[in-house]
């Protein structure tokens, strides 16, 4: 079966019940044809969605009880090593990730059946089918898997307008390596065909399994500030971008996201929510997803050049600093791709001041303030227009 026709399992689960998880995922794993044949001896890699140390209530992370029902099939399966690995946003050493994994709650998953991942170190991967990222380092876990499962989230995205199973995989990506993706391809376009091309070389080398967390998914500012939303999913697919068609059709955003459409251009998906083969006898349902703040003025993202560009600077939406929330800790200084975030003292208090003049609006700032205190800042006619 050719990678554009590869079909998504979709069902409802009402809650993150794992013997019900498991059941689940086993229905999905026999309707998809993954056998036992491709994970029994393999080293198999769970990459969760862990962009930031907050409690999995907040919607912003993968739930454990998905690891642990993972890990439950994948063992009955026969692998021989399952790992969780990721690297969220900061330095990727022992020091974050260790704090990461507490807050997330997946310390307390590691056992006889599963490692949580503490090799710090990565590989670098030659790529030649890649369109921007034909070299790039890829965190040792990943690289040395056999079989990589994606367990992503469904969320919007300030930046992508949707997060699932393509965007997940930037975790492969070693810590703060991927604020200079992001200052290396700082245009929406450029930046997505790098999200594609990381994708293509996972779904092209790896046996692949992307699987994505619905039961609590966000809405509005995420990948991290948004709001929870019970939408009571589960979706499963060889394909990642497959997967993520059905879920942008899912927050009622079809035709909006980038990525996807550079990964039909390269025939990695097809483009069309209703081509897609969906399995497991549930309709696709539609929610309205509240958008992040960035969507007001995004239409002028696509005038880059116009007036020089300068057009869409003045009108785009910016990361503005909440004065009144800012303690001053640094993160988004230290986050900023282009270095243009400073933390001074004003009136005896810390805080921090963005200058514009090359910010590239991808809101990592917003995305990993660890308590939100970065908003959006509106052209005033844009205002007036919403």
């Amino acid at each position: 079966m050719s990678e554009q026709k590869t079909p998504v399992y979709l069902a409802g689960c009402d809650s993150y019940d794992i013997p019900k998880l498991t059941a689940v995922l086993r229905d999905a794993f026999a309707a998809l044809g993954i056998t036992k044949d491709e994970i029994a001896g393999k080293k198999v890699v769970i990459k969760p969605n862990l962009v930031l140390a907050k409690k999995p209530d907040f919607g912003a992370t993968t739930h454990p009880a998905y690891v642990e029902a993972c890990v439950e099939l994948l063992s009955d399966m026969g692998a021989a090593l399952i790992t969780l690995a990721d690297s969220p946003g900061g330095p990727y050493n022992a020091a974050n990730l260790s704090l990461v994994y507490r807050t997330c709650e997946m310390a307390p998953l590691a056992s006889e059946k599963l490692t949580v991942n503490d090799d710090f170190t990565w590989k670098t991967v030659q790529f030649s089918q890649a369109e921007k990222a034909k070299n790039f380092h890829c965190i040792t876990p990943v690289y040395e898997a056999d079989v990589i499962v994606d367990l992503c989230k469904l969320k919007t995205h300030s930046l992508t307008t949707l997060s699932c199973a393509v965007k997940n995989l930037f975790g492969i990506i070693p810590g703060v390596e991927k604020f200079e993706m992001h200052s290396t391809f700082p245009l929406l376009e450029d930046f997505s065909e790098m999200l594609v091309d990381l994708a293509a070389y996972l779904t092209q080398t790896k046996t692949f399994i992307a699987i994505c967390d619905g039961i609590l998914s966000m809405e509005g500012n995420g990948p991290t500030h948004g709001t929870p939303k019970n939408t009571g999913l589960t979706l499963v697919s060889r394909s990642p971008f497959a997967l993520d068609v059905i879920a942008e059709h899912i927050i009622s955003a079809d035709g909006e996201v980038k990525m996807l459409d550079a990964a039909a251009r390269r025939g990695l998906t097809v483009r069309n929510w209703q081509d897609i083969s969906l399995l497991g006898g549930m309709d696709c349902p539609v929610f309205a997803f509240r958008r992040p703040d960035t969507e007001a003025g995004k239409f002028f993202r696509g005038l880059p050049n116009f007036f020089g560009g300068r057009l869409a600077k003045f009108f785009e939406t910016k990361p503005k600093i909440l004065a009144d929330k800012c303690i001053g800790c640094g993160k988004c200084a230290a986050s900023c791709p282009r270095h243009t975030i400073t933390v001074s003292e004003k009136r005896g208090k810390k805080l921090a001041s963005i200058g514009y003049d090359n910010c590239i609006r991808c809101y990592c700032c917003q995305e990993l303030c660890p308590i939100g205190a970065v908003g959006t800042k509106q052209n005033f006619l844009i205002r007036m227009i919403h």
